[in-house]
């Protein structure tokens, strides 16, 4: 063994700090979305909010500068792709300067390695790389003298078996040798690991589809007793059961925080924004109860999952997965939340700043409309799997009841709004069968939104840029080209 190589190993021993948990209320925010708030916007609503513990998943040097000389404690992400890309001790040194060390007026708290590389449920690839990655990460932050910076990973629920008792918890066979490896290496730097808890989704899988079992506080008929503890929701089943399957693979009393959990307000059903306010205003209370779970009494660290809603996200495992925000793309909330965790009907502080663009909108021309052919109708209609987000029309969601005429009008109006209003390039052109209007086409249950003004635009590669380099060439105007190769 190198000197060097010498020199990371013992590093990696030295200053081995335990993990306090608080029991705090944080919130995740990603940003796959046409047009998006400024990260110093977003920083100020977070502060306004008292929100303390925010979690990334753009690390780019925008987002992370908003947060400079804040009290916040921050959690970045370390992309999947990442994870197949640094290849030796070296490489993933070189990502830690540059993301943790080129920052030093920013309090982070963890390095999340991947996000959920192990699981299925949401991606056709796993990464099971990312589990020497974290170890690299860790060794890495030891030598840079920031040992109380934590590597750590989180796992969605699909890692475990299906079964309904916490006491019969178990990694999947396929997996068990990766998460072995994965908490052991965690146990060895008295890191935590992550668990995303979606109770939504769990209630589907595991409880025959009972939405009330979902919630905190509810009258569920699923509440049961395993062994001595009685489990009255869904979510102390399975943060108990992945407690249990860790202890299974040598791993017991790990420090588990739940890095993502939350209610989708569109894209599936039950996903509305009343059951949404309901269920975050029970995890709220729990949190600050301190209670923890059965299995697991005490407080228990837990990340909102989403800030705002993200239209970029890949809806192919589901539309539900672009509407888990609690704010709106403009920075407007949702709903009345307080998440001190008192029950208060109390309305979060909304973004300051946001610019919206002119009240207009583009639908079908009526005196036209009538003569569009179905299969022109259905061109039209495909742009929502390939440009526009139209997931709010699917089975179930808000604006699914449309009529055929309100459809097309609806992916008009979102293909006109993505290019940014912008009436030189025709954007709401459609072949003739467009116009617009000043009169707000949305019904009682759908929005027909009109986009924010983006002091910052992302490209097609996920980055951020500042508006002044966007536009050379724009984002918006790279889309604009592509609406039009589509419709006209």
């Amino acid at each position: 063994m190198n000197g060097f190589n010498l020199l990371i190993y013992a590093i990696s021993f030295l200053s081995l700090e335990t993990i306090d948990v608080e029991g705090y209320l944080g919130i995740n925010w990603g940003r796959l979305a046409t047009q998006r708030m400024i990260p110093s916007m977003v920083v100020d609503l977070l502060m306004q909010n008292k929100i303390n513990y925010v979690k990334v998943y753009s690390a780019s040097d925008n987002v992370l500068e908003a947060f400079s000389a804040t009290d916040m404690g921050l959690e970045v992400t370390m992309p999947n792709v990442y994870t197949q890309k640094l290849k030796n001790q070296a490489d993933v040194i070189d990502w830690v300067v540059q993301i943790i060390v080129t920052h030093p007026n920013v309090h982070f708290m963890y390095v999340c390695i991947g996000t959920q590389p192990l699981s299925i449920r949401f991606s056709n690839q796993t990464y099971p790389e990312a589990i020497q990655v974290l170890d690299w990460t860790q060794r890495a932050l030891n030598l840079m003298n920031k040992s109380e910076i934590k590597a750590t990973m989180s796992h969605f629920t699909d890692v475990l078996i299906p079964v309904k008792k916490p006491s019969e918890g178990a990694f999947r066979a396929d997996l068990e040798s990766n998460m072995t490896r994965s908490c052991q290496i965690l146990q060895s730097y008295n890191a935590p690991i992550g668990l995303d808890v979606f109770p939504l989704l769990s209630v589907n899988d595991l409880f025959n589809g009972d939405t009330e079992f979902a919630f905190f506080e509810n009258n569920s008929t699923s509440i049961f007793k395993d062994g001595d503890k009685t489990y009255s929701n869904v979510f102390e089943v399975m943060y108990d059961m992945f407690d249990v399957a860790l202890e299974k693979v040598g791993c017991p009393n790990m420090t588990i925080i739940v890095d993502a959990i939350g209610w989708p307000t569109d894209g599936i059903k039950d996903g509305n924004i009343p059951n949404a306010q309901r269920f975050h205003q029970g995890l709220a209370k729990f949190v600050a109860s301190k209670k923890g779970t059965p299995r697991r009494p005490g407080p228990i660290d837990v990340y909102i999952h989403n800030l705002s809603d993200e239209n970029k996200i890949n809806k192919s495992t589901g539309s539900f997965r672009r509407h888990w925000g609690i704010y709106k793309f403009d920075g407007q909330p949702k709903f009345n939340f307080d998440l001190q965790g008192l029950g208060r009907d109390v309305k979060l502080v909304p973004a300051v700043g946001i610019t919206h663009m002119p009240k207009r909108w583009c639908i079908v021309n009526g005196d036209v409309g009538n003569d569009i052919d179905n299969t022109t109708r259905e061109k039209f209609l495909d742009a929502c799997n390939s440009i526009v987000d139209c997931t709010a029309m699917e089975a179930g969601a808000s604006c699914s009841n449309l009529t055929e005429t309100q459809k097309l009008s609806y992916v008009f109006n979102m293909g006109f709004q993505t290019a940014a209003q912008n009436v030189y390039n025709k954007s709401c052109y459609y072949n003739g069968y467009g116009k617009i209007v000043s009169d707000d086409p949305s019904t009682p249950s759908c929005t027909f939104p009109v986009e924010i003004l983006a002091a910052e635009i992302p490209n097609f590669n996920g980055y951020a840029r500042s508006l002044a380099r966007a536009l050379m060439p724009s984002s918006i105007s790279l889309m604009i080209v592509v609406v039009q190769t589509l419709f006209m």
